[in-house]
C-alpha cells in the first residue's frame, strides 16, 4: 500500500498531469514515476480486504460450482499487471516524440553551415562535384591536376584547384565565374562581366568569394534573382563541396 510521502507525490504528479498548465510531458522522469504511483496504487486497490458482504457472497464451496465456473474464479484470482492510465500513456508517447524530433532534427540540420560572419545570411545550396564540367585550363595557369569544377547555380560556376603551396595540407584556391560571359580563344580569355572572383584559402580559412547583383552587372541577366541580391561561396574541403550564402 503506498506510504503517506507517496500519496503526495502522486497527487503533485497528478496535478502537473492533468490539471491547467500541465508540463510533465516535457519531464521524463517524472512521467515514469506518475506511471510507478499509479500502477502501485492500483496494485493496493485490487487487493484491498473485502467487506462482510463480499466475503458471504463468495463463501461457496467450489464442489457447488459449474467446472466454468471455477475456471473462471481462478482466472480471476489471478493478480493483474496495473495499467497506467490512458491520459498517462498518451503523455509519454508525446515525449518520447519530442526526444525522436530533437534527435531527428540533429539529422537533418547537420549540413546546414551557419553565417560565418552572423550577418544574417541564408544557406541556399551545397554544390557537389560535377565531372561533366570542364574547367577552361586557361583559368588555371601552372596548375597541372587537382581542378574541380562543381553544379551550376544560378547561371554561376566554381572550380577548386591547388595553389602554389606545395604544403600537402594547403588550402585550395578557387575561381567564381559565369561560362555564358566567357570568350576563350587564343590561349588566353576574356571575360564580359563585372565578377569574375579568385581567392585562395589560408590555414583554417577556406576560399571563398563575395559578390552583390547590381541592374548594370551583366550576370544578373544569366539569373533568376532580384537585383541587389549578394551572393557568398564557400568552399567545404571536409565534404568537397560549395556552400551558398544569399544576403
Amino acid at each position: 500500500m503506498p506510504s503517506i510521502d507517496d500519496d503526495g507525490e502522486l497527487a503533485a504528479l497528478r496535478r502537473r498531469a492533468y490539471a491547467p498548465g500541465a508540463d510533465i510531458s516535457a519531464d521524463p522522469t517524472a512521467l515514469q514515476r506518475l506511471i510507478e504511483l499509479e500502477g502501485r496504487e492500483s496494485v493496493a486497490a485490487s487487493v484491498a480486504p473485502a467487506t462482510d458482504e463480499e466475503r458471504a457472497a463468495l463463501a461457496v464451496e467450489p464442489e457447488d460450482l459449474a467446472p466454468d465456473a471455477v475456471d473462471a474464479g481462478a482466472e480471476s484470482a489471478r493478480p493483474r499487471l496495473p495499467r497506467p492510465r490512458r491520459s498517462t500513456v498518451i503523455m509519454l508517447s508525446a515525449a518520447g516524440l519530442v526526444a525522436l524530433c530533437a534527435v531527428t532534427a540533429l539529422v537533418v540540420v547537420q549540413r546546414v553551415q551557419t553565417d560565418p560572419l552572423q550577418t544574417g545570411a541564408t544557406q541556399v545550396a551545397r554544390l557537389a562535384a560535377d565531372p561533366s564540367f570542364e574547367v577552361p585550363s586557361v583559368l588555371t595557369p601552372g596548375v597541372t591536376s587537382g581542378t574541380t569544377g562543381y553544379a551550376e547555380f544560378e547561371g554561376f560556376r566554381v572550380a577548386t584547384y591547388a595553389s602554389f603551396d606545395a604544403s600537402p595540407d594547403a588550402a585550395k584556391c578557387m575561381t567564381v565565374w559565369q561560362p555564358d560571359l566567357l570568350d576563350v580563344s587564343g590561349g588566353g580569355f576574356s571575360y564580359d562581366g563585372r565578377y569574375f572572383l579568385s581567392s585562395c584559402g589560408a590555414g583554417i580559412f577556406p576560399a571563398n568569394a563575395m559578390l552583390q547583383l547590381s541592374d548594370d552587372s551583366a550576370e544578373l541577366r544569366v539569373t533568376d534573382l532580384p537585383s541587389g541580391t549578394s551572393l557568398q561561396f564557400v568552399y567545404d574541403r571536409e565534404h568537397d563541396e560549395i556552400v551558398v550564402f544569399r544576403g
